[in-house]
């Protein structure tokens, strides 16, 4: 039985990365980005690292700040109106798992507009058209939904979440920089070092792995096992970048293995 892989175009990771990201909207050709974030990102000035740098080199945006943990149909509806109304042709995602996956939502609406439902996007919904390019940046180091095909959306009317895969979502672009996970509280790093920790774990132990997936795993159960505590206790600027730079990192390749593995997932993210 074959192995599939799916990747990002491009990914960069590392100090800096965000750096990057004009010249890739410059090469794309792109003209206009609505920024999907939430409001606290914004409050807290990280979304500002991102609109400092697209200012400086005249690219024009809009922001987006009403995604919520554990987006909702109706969110991902206004989120699509909003990329409309911005008469964007891309998307710069920031944040966790929620704004992420909110954007892949966005983006697969607008190129594949009889999805408008959302809730039709439930398991594989055997999309015809790649989403609009999405360019995405992590804050946080569980998840790694920069770099899979998976999402969640929550449907509050029936009180339940469901799962999206579809390979049309994955992100053009990833920009997993250290830089932007620094204003993490404590609690959420030690949080998501163990959601990276447990998709390690289990990626390895599913029937499903391969020579691969087992090569990221390993790899991954050994430098969070030796980084995550430090990452976590140190101070949030001083000698613990490195650290959650390699968190990061493997954090996001562990991720990326579920993508790219026949496996049943436990549970969402």
């Amino acid at each position: 039985m074959a192995n599939r892989i799916i990747l990002n175009e491009t990914s960069y990771h590392g100090k800096g990365a965000i750096e990057h990201i004009p010249a890739e909207a410059a090469k794309r050709g792109y003209k206009k980005a609505l920024i999907v974030t939430d409001a606290d990102l914004v409050k807290f000035h990280v979304v500002n690292k991102i609109t400092n740098l697209l200012d400086t080199n005249g690219l024009a945006y809009e922001v987006f700040d009403q995604t919520v943990p554990n987006p909702t149909i109706a969110v991902v509806k206004a989120g699509v109106e909003a990329y409309k109304n911005a008469e964007a042709d891309y998307i710069i995602a920031i944040g966790g798992g929620s704004p992420i996956d909110t954007a892949k939502a966005i983006g697969i609406i607008i190129t594949n507009p009889e999805h408008a439902d959302v809730l039709s996007l439930e398991g594989d919904p055997g999309t015809r058209n790649p989403s609009a390019p999405i360019f995405a940046i992590p804050t946080t180091s569980g998840t790694a939904a920069e770099v899979t095909i998976n999402y969640v959306i929550t449907d509050e009317e029936n009180h339940r979440k469901f799962v999206c895969v579809d390979a049309h979502d994955i992100p053009v672009v990833a920009f997993v920089d250290s830089d932007m996970m620094m204003s993490m509280p404590k609690s959420l790093a030690a949080a998501t070092g163990m959601d990276a920790l447990t998709h390690a774990i289990e990626g390895y132990i599913t029937k499903g792995a391969w020579e691969l997936t087992d090569m990221f795993h390993l790899k991954a159960i050994e430098i969070i096992g030796r980084s995550l505590r430090t990452s976590v206790a140190g101070d949030v600027i001083g000698d613990i970048i490195g650290k959650k730079e390699g968190r990061r990192v493997y954090g996001c390749r562990v991720i990326a293995s579920f993508t790219n593995r026949n496996k049943r997932r436990n549970r969402a993210c």
